[in-house]
């Protein structure tokens, strides 16, 4: 295993109300506390990689209990991470049902989940709207350089960027131009669509006084394997992350730091190969995440050398 850094995220959907959320991350929590004793009495030392980051995804009217119960758990804070499974752009109004990116930082979120096929098949999300969500991450994490406001919002927030082909696509041979094209569109959204001159994030990179991208998570979900009970070939997953490696390398060189992640039914059975590959910096796992001690044997899994 390389020195890439390992993230493993939970995404629970629309599963478990705040009691199920309480109960499962105090159970976790107890694992990962018999796991650190193991480490710290070196019985399991060379073959655990320790600073992996684990991000939990729960329902929004779970994000209260899972961060205070994380900050029960302190002594992890550097290890177990928040994130909300979507954001909207706009940062207060009349948009019924939606949640700004302040809402969820009031919960110390570090990462929001943008563009999940689900809600780009399901719920329709187009391009357009998925690059404004991107956008308005970017945004509000350049108004940072204020210490004020950076102690008031609790830290930057980091999209993870969900992009990934159907079976129809992957068929036919377009699949990387497909996912090449849903990076783009999300990364190059021109403002003028909000009423402004503001150009292409990338473009606008040139000015740090306008806007950064500190860092960057992409999940490639292939939409033909997410739920079925098998992932993509792991060969097949490798190619289409170093695509995106090179792709982001290519066109966007501004960006500071990225990972490429993947999802699409991962379980206990395919962590190990997943992880062996170099371009595979990490899972973003559904159903499988929903019972403890299988997400929990998945972080073991993917973190032991």
């Amino acid at each position: 295993m390389t020195d890439k850094k390992i993230i493993i995220a939970a995404n629970f959907k629309m599963n478990k109300t705040h009691i199920e959320v309480r109960a499962y991350l105090n159970s976790f929590f107890k694992k990962l506390k018999e796991l650190n004793i193991n480490i710290n009495d070196k019985t399991d030392e060379k073959c655990i990689e320790t600073d992996a980051e684990i991000i939990f995804a729960p329902p929004f009217t779970a994000l209260n209990e899972a961060y205070n119960i994380i900050e029960e758990n302190i002594e992890f804070g550097h290890l177990v991470k928040l994130a909300s499974q979507n954001i909207y752009f706009e940062s207060a109004g009349a948009y019924t049902g939606e949640i700004s990116i302040e809402m969820i930082k009031a919960f110390d979120c570090s990462y929001a989940i943008i563009g999940h096929s689900e809600r780009r098949c399901i719920l329709n999300e187009s391009d357009d709207l998925i690059a404004k969500k991107i956008f308005a991450v970017f945004n509000y994490n350049s108004k940072k350089i204020d210490l004020n406001f950076c102690e008031k919002h609790n830290g930057k927030l980091i999209p993870i960027l969900c992009v990934g082909e159907n079976l129809d696509i992957r068929k036919s041979g377009k699949a990387f131009d497909f996912v090449a094209g849903q990076l783009d569109k999300a990364l190059n959204y021109s403002k003028n669509n909000l009423n402004s001159n503001m150009q292409n994030i990338n473009d606008k990179l040139k000015d740090k006084s306008i806007i950064e991208i500190d860092e960057l998570i992409v999940a490639y979900e292939p939409v033909w394997a997410i739920g079925a009970g098998s992932s993509i070939e792991p060969e097949d997953g490798e190619k289409m992350h170093k695509f995106i490696y090179k792709h982001l390398n290519n066109n966007y060189s501004s960006i500071k730091n990225f990972s490429v992640i993947y999802g699409g039914s991962v379980t206990e059975k395919n962590i190990n190969i997943l992880m062996e590959k170099e371009h595979i910096d990490g899972v973003l796992v559904g159903g499988a995440s929903l019972d403890p001690q299988s997400f929990f044997n998945i972080y073991k899994f993917a973190v032991s050398k």
